[in-house]
């Protein structure tokens, strides 16, 4: 995978960090087998040394992004169904506290905001184009967390960006666009109205009816097996 090289910046670190973070959580979403991770490679991909590196993919294990194995190195796993439903169990909490922080403190126009990301769809458009829409249902929900004004639920939030990334392709083998269009216009009328109560509720019920479905319909991401691959 190719990463642009960053230039020297006060901040070098959190730059590399977050280059990884985001190109790392790319890759993951769509990973069929462990991908090993070579420390001189990604250095030499970003134009620095390899100790922001080394830094930045000690803090990303730290997030589950990452794994280091014993005489093995770094590796870049596949995320499992149970990893994601431990994930949805997660949000389906930062999701209700974000809905009822909206309702409660979002700006005048926040709901019209909301409603903005999903101006392109209709009931059909949202299972015509599944892959768009699931790009605007990452939108809405990225918007909610950072529109709640808490900044400890958006780092929350972030640090489980693989998971998000690995629920796009997940999402969309459920076929709920229809039922997930209705939800996300109920959790804004709620929010337009300065109903937490009721936002909070709508919100945490759209993620545990996912949760539900998941784990109903799908016992296991269905990848085929393949042998490790390097980068």
């Amino acid at each position: 995978m190719s990463i642009s090289p960053i230039a020297a910046r006060p901040y070098l670190r959190d730059e590399v960090y977050t280059a990884l973070k985001v190109r790392l959580g790319v890759r993951a979403a769509g990973l069929t087998a462990p991908l090993r991770l070579r420390e001189e490679e990604l250095a030499a991909e970003l134009g620095v040394s390899r100790t922001p590196v080394r830094e930045a993919m000690r803090r990303l294990e730290q997030e589950g992004l990452i794994t280091f194995r014993p005489r093995r190195g770094a590796r870049l796993m596949p995320t499992s169904l149970p990893e994601y439903l431990e994930w949805l169990s997660i949000r389906e909490m930062l999701e209700g506290l974000a809905a009822r922080e909206v309702a409660l403190n979002g700006a005048n126009d926040v709901a019209l905001r909301l409603r903005a990301v999903f101006a392109d769809f209709d009931e059909a458009g949202a299972l015509a184009r599944p892959a768009e829409y699931a790009a605007a249902n990452t939108a809405f929900h990225a918007l909610m967390i950072k529109e709640s004004g808490n900044a400890l639920l958006g780092k929350t939030w972030d640090s489980f960006g693989h998971l998000k990334m690995a629920g796009l392709r997940f999402i969309e083998r459920l076929n709920r666009g229809s039922q997930s269009f209705h939800e996300h216009h109920d959790i804004i009328d709620a929010i337009a109205q300065r109903d937490p109560d009721r936002a909070e509720t709508l919100a945490r019920r759209h993620v545990r009816l996912l949760r539900d479905q998941a784990a109903a319909s799908l016992k296991e991401f269905d990848l085929p097996e393949q042998n490790e691959t390097t980068t």
